[in-house]
């Protein structure tokens, strides 16, 4: 009865949202476009109440600016897409249809360990709201505040289907300093992670993305080329990677990042990154990311390297991550490699991006069961109107290791064939 009222709701929201960015499309029109950062995107200003297209469409995306939102936030305001004592709102939604076949009854590598839709058969076909997005952002001329929640059909275990998933205080103002301080709770300022496929996400992203329940607190730096964060986290079990070996309360945990951007001539840009975080989930004998105590926990943290080359109409990226120590699950490094690219053209005469991306992951000896994953992804996305984009993906998929007990479920044999079709609204 729960979920039918939700994916009611999930309806009704899904027709609201589509009639206020259609209305917001025409309200920009009427009352001028902003086009910024060389996108004609709307953006409706009345009064207090703001929308920003261009924004909405960085913010909400989960493939792009993985770890560094408040720096989009805050460049913003600096290039005047956020207004001063304004709240901008936003909104998302996005949904999949998945169709998955395998070669091993029940056992299909990435795509599904969220929801657990197969325990048995070799093919599966469904539908999947991935996501109802919200937002506000908040602005005076020292402070920015940002409050996002969600309505999902891909929570994790124990999550509520609704969900606060994101709520920070930034101070500072790029035009006055190039520092910041924020408290909150966020995708911890840590890698790149981001992926050029048009839904699924990478396996550096998969092992290493850092997300906290409770609030931390991230200092940072920000100028035209060099972006700096030192992010303090307690000591306690958050969302995905997030871990210390005591979960005391005390905040010994920590990460920090940078990138800078170096112009290369004739419109090529090179961006350099590197990041470390302190305790990872990577630290016990038990596999089954614990909350509380485990078996011979210790610190154990993860390092990343990634490098971006852009031109005019391509990106090409790599990322590698690995954890400082051995699993003591598997008695093996942790690691993750990304190569990937992306090329913007057009298809029927709408803009389009083509993209290729694999990544393999490895977490045991050579040989194992367990040893490794690989991923290789092709993707289109089409921007069929200025708030609707659809989205395509054939995925191939090779080994079957879930992070719970992998040394019990691994299966190197498991190789798998995928394809997704989506569609992303946004205003």
């Amino acid at each position: 009865m729960t979920v039918s009222i939700f994916k009611g709701a999930a309806q009704a929201a899904l027709a609201v949202m589509l009639c206020a960015g259609l209305a917001g499309q025409s309200l920009a029109q009427g009352a001028g476009v902003t086009e910024s950062a060389g996108q004609s995107r709307a953006a409706w200003h009345g009064g207090l109440l703001a929308t920003s297209l261009a924004y909405s469409e960085t913010m909400l995306d989960r493939q792009s600016h993985v770890t560094d939102k408040i720096a989009v936030a805050l460049r913003a305001r600096q290039s005047g897409l956020l207004g001063i004592n304004q709240l901008t709102f936003g909104g998302r939604v996005l949904g999949t249809v998945i169709h998955e076949s395998t070669n091993t009854p029940g056992k299909f590598p990435i795509l599904s360990r969220l929801p657990p839709t197969h325990t048995s058969g070799t093919s599966d076909s469904y539908g999947v709201i991935n996501d109802i997005t919200l937002n506000v952002t908040a602005t005076t001329p020292l402070l920015t505040a940002f409050v996002q929640g969600e309505y999902t059909e891909v929570e994790y275990p124990g999550q509520n289907e609704i969900q606060l998933r994101k709520a920070w205080l930034a101070i500072g103002d790029l035009d006055r300093a190039p520092f910041y301080l924020a408290v909150g709770r966020k995708t911890v300022n840590f890698g790149n992670f981001e992926s050029y496929a048009p839904f699924s996400h990478t396996h550096n992203a998969h092992y290493f993305w850092a997300q906290t329940k409770d609030p931390l607190i991230e200092i940072g730096y920000l100028s035209e080329r060099t972006d700096v964060a030192l992010s303090i986290i307690r000591n306690h079990r958050g969302n995905r990677v997030i871990s210390s070996p005591s979960n005391d309360g005390s905040f010994t945990n920590y990460a920090v990042n940078a990138a800078h951007r170096m112009s290369l001539g004739n419109g090529m840009q090179l961006r350099l990154g590197a990041g470390y975080l302190r305790g990872t989930i990577y630290d016990s004998r038990i596999a089954h990311h614990p909350p509380g105590i485990g078996v011979d926990r210790g610190w154990n943290g993860a390092w990343d390297v990634n490098a971006t080359l852009s031109g005019a109409r391509f990106d090409l990226m790599a990322e590698f991550t690995q954890t400082t120590d051995r699993w003591p699950a598997t008695d093996h490094k942790v690691s993750a490699l990304t190569l990937q690219g992306r090329y913007r053209g057009a298809l029927l005469g709408r803009p389009a991006t083509y993209s290729l991306s694999t990544s393999h992951g490895n977490q045991g000896g050579s040989g194992t069961e367990w040893e490794s994953m690989t991923q290789v992804i092709l993707g289109l996305e089409v921007d069929v109107a200025p708030n609707v984009t659809l989205g395509a993906e054939y995925m191939f998929n090779d080994g079957f290791v879930p992070l719970i007990m992998p040394t019990v479920t691994g299966d190197a044999s498991v190789q798998s064939h995928s394809v997704i079709l989506g569609a992303r609204l946004t205003f």
